[in-house]
């Protein structure tokens, strides 16, 4: 391992230049990141209130007995969205991972230490 503390700020942007992150991890991080800017909030919003209608709609049909075809068509709808997003959003966060384990190995630093990096050289 390098000593992190003497990699320098054109290193590091360096490496990171060589694995810029892909659109796909973009956009996952753009929509459904805890940092999301309030001007990209309407898709995230828009499947949250998309998938609360359906668990609302199954849960209310639930309880008031009504056919299991509403029912099923809400729990199938809730669940293919529901199962996309999570699979998309765990597919972007691993592929940003290994982008990010590929900068630190590049570097000849830890995971640990490429975060510090991080933090040091790009603190908002």
């Amino acid at each position: 391992m390098a000593d992190w503390t003497k990699v320098t700020d054109e290193q590091f942007d360096a490496a990171y230049n060589k694995h810029l992150p892909s659109k796909w991890i973009k956009f996952a991080f753009k929509y459904f990141s805890k940092t999301t800017e309030k001007k990209d909030m309407s898709l995230s919003r828009t499947i949250f209130f998309v998938l609360m209608g359906a668990f609302g709609v199954g849960y209310v049909g639930t309880i008031l007995v009504l056919p299991r075809v509403v029912i099923g068509i809400a729990t199938f709808v809730f669940g293919i969205i529901l199962a996309g997003l999570v699979l998309y959003l765990f597919s972007a966060a691993f592929l940003n991972n290994h982008r990010l384990n590929k900068i630190a190995k590049e570097l000849g630093v830890s995971k640990r230490e490429y975060d510090w990096l991080a933090e040091k050289f790009y603190d908002n």
